[in-house]
């Protein structure tokens, strides 16, 4: 034991990147842990071990309160504990440190139970060889940091895919996690959350000190002041183009939402932006009077953000702002045409790419930034009229695509849940296709994935409809890990588009334990299926190699082909990808 024990000191030695191991031994019995300490001699007195003794759990709590260690070497069976209690109390007051079972006989039921609490490894007492026993207690040590590892980088590679780069808040896709279960929750609870909407203004055109856009600046600001002012159980998101959200959930018998959001608004009027002038607007809808699904009360409190900046009312609850969506009424489509005369309608189109073929597939149609503004300021009614004037421009651009010689399969535009509760959509959409000599087989209908949430059985219904009548039908904006892989097969589809925030981490996701896991499931339970997975988005090599790699077929983004008008467009489909 003597030389054994001194080869494995020296051995240590001769690796100058070890460091002392700190033990504590939990042992009851002073037999089995003098025997111990008596193996661990040398080691201990060339510094390499530092040795710690508890007799107790309770003894052993109090220790590990008080001090840090490399590894617990215990026994299961003390005074006041048996079995995985004993885990269970440690883990309790330390549940990153790494731990080694001590068992009085080799029992492969004993080592299998303390695995799966996480203990990385288990020694029979007595049958020690000291050089065996301190490298099996430094591996331990060592997976149990490369597993601390692990699980800190798949927390950042969730914090990444869920949160704004810019800003640190929670992106669209986690904020409207959190605003439909707090929804959920108020069905049966009867607490009523809001949906607050706030809009920045006053950046237009300028620059900070640094050339840098004033936006990039006051959102940062305005951000860091939202995130210190909303509670714990309250979510404050960013929304893109200065814009931000947040749903409030009371913690209590009531809550006065237009009080909070006024608090915000004086709050946010104390940020100093001279000599620019910022100003802060906030429209707030309650659930359930102002709507029951998150489409409706988002929606109805961005409507009510777009009245208080019209009036420079600062903060406008929804029903104090006239109810600006619910006015549908009197008006005809002449009239409604008439309303939409000084709305730029402005489109854009951007192909995806076969990469077996490689050749462009299809071409997705997009509003610019002009239109979608004037788009989302619009009331319901209006809006449904706008989305048919799309849905014609973009058909007839497809016409005279086609007319040119194009081989171009199909066209893809985006259909909102405003549109998609238009009870005229399918009769709408013949007429645009006949009047434009096109079949519904090309025109793809993309909707977004939040159709399942929203709690409407009626649009998967439609949906059902638009299939029967030969549209083929894309889920947009797909995440495996929100929607379920099941909502695939609620509705008859033809293709899925996987959710851009979440590919944005993917090829740093060296590990494959998240994200690249979740994009793989989808595309092979896509594939099982038969539907076709873009991803969009794409503007680098890293993604595309990737996701070739996962078996991703269609790919979509600026590096292959930036947005362009449709006369541009026709040329660079001749070129190819």
């Amino acid at each position: 034991m003597q030389d054994s024990s001194q080869s494995a000191v020296s051995e240590l030695r001769a690796d100058q990147r070890l460091e002392p191991l700190a033990l504590l031994v939990v042992e009851d019995s002073q037999a089995d842990a003098r025997l111990l300490q008596e193996y661990l001699r040398d080691a201990i007195a060339q510094g390499e071990v530092i040795f710690q003794l508890a007799r107790t759990l309770q003894e052993a709590r109090q220790i590990l309160a008080r001090m840090e260690f490399s590894c617990l070497l215990v026994d299961l069976g003390l005074p006041d504990a048996h079995g995985i209690v004993v885990i269970e109390g440690l883990r309790s007051v330390d549940p990153d440190v790494a731990m080694i079972v001590l068992t009085g006989s080799d029992d492969d039921d004993i080592a299998q139970q303390a695995m799966q609490l996480g203990v990385q490894d288990y020694v029979v007492k007595g049958r020690y060889d000291i050089a065996l026993l301190l490298r099996r207690i430094r591996f331990a040590v060592q997976q149990n940091r490369r597993l601390a590892q692990l699980e800190q980088l798949h927390n950042e590679s969730f914090h990444s895919a869920s949160h704004d780069e810019a800003t640190g808040l929670p992106n669209r896709q986690l904020f409207e996690d959190h605003a439909r279960l707090a929804l959920a929750l108020a069905e049966r609870s009867g607490v009523h959350p809001s949906i607050v909407f706030i809009n920045i203004e006053g950046y237009a055109g300028h620059v900070d000190a640094y050339g840098q856009p004033l936006l990039d600046a006051v959102v940062k600001m305005t951000a860091r002041l939202l995130a210190t002012v909303v509670r714990k159980t309250d979510t404050v998101a960013y929304w893109g183009d200065g814009n931000f959200a947040a749903v409030l959930i009371p913690t209590g018998a009531h809550m006065d939402p237009v009080s909070a959001a006024r608090r915000f608004h004086r709050k946010l009027r104390e940020l100093d932006f001279e000599p620019v002038r910022i100003t802060y607007s906030i429209g707030v809808a309650v659930f359930p009077q102002h709507g029951r699904s998150f489409e409706e009360l988002l929606e109805n409190s961005e409507q009510a953000m777009y009245r208080a900046k019209r009036t420079n009312s600062g903060v406008l609850l929804w029903e104090d702002a006239g109810g600006v969506i619910s006015a549908p009424t009197a008006l005809n489509k002449t009239d409604l045409a008439d309303l939409l005369a000084p709305v730029p309608l402005e489109l854009l189109y951007q192909p995806w790419v076969d990469l077996r073929l490689i050749r462009f597939a299809g071409v997705e149609v997009l509003m610019s930034a002009a239109t979608e503004t004037a788009y989302r300021r619009l009331p319901g009614d209006q809006r449904w009229l706008l989305t048919q004037k799309m849905i014609r421009e973009a058909c007839l651009a497809l016409r005279s695509w086609r007319d040119e010689g194009l081989v171009l399969p199909a066209i893809s535009v985006n259909v909102d849940l405003n549109s998609l509760d238009q009870a005229d959509l399918g009769q709408a959409l013949n007429e645009i296709l006949t009047e434009t000599k096109l079949s519904p087989l090309d025109l793809r209908l993309e909707v977004t994935s939040t159709l399942f949430a929203a709690d409407r059985p009626e649009r998967i219904e439609r949906l059902a409809q638009l299939h029967d009548l030969r549209f083929p039908i894309v889920l947009d904006d797909f995440v495996s890990g929100v929607d379920g892989l099941l909502s695939l097969s609620t509705i008859p589809l033809d293709g899925v588009k996987l959710c851009h925030e979440l590919l944005k981490t993917l090829p740093t996701d060296r590990l494959g334990s998240s994200v690249r896991r979740v994009v793989a499931a989808t595309i092979g339970a896509a594939a099982g299926l038969g539907l076709d997975v873009v991803a969009s988005g794409i503007d680098n090599t890293a993604m595309q190699q990737t996701l070739r790699s996962l078996g991703c077929r269609y790919l979509q983004g600026e590096l292959y082909c930036a947005p362009l008008a449709a006369e541009a467009l026709l040329q660079r489909w001749r070129k190819g990808p």
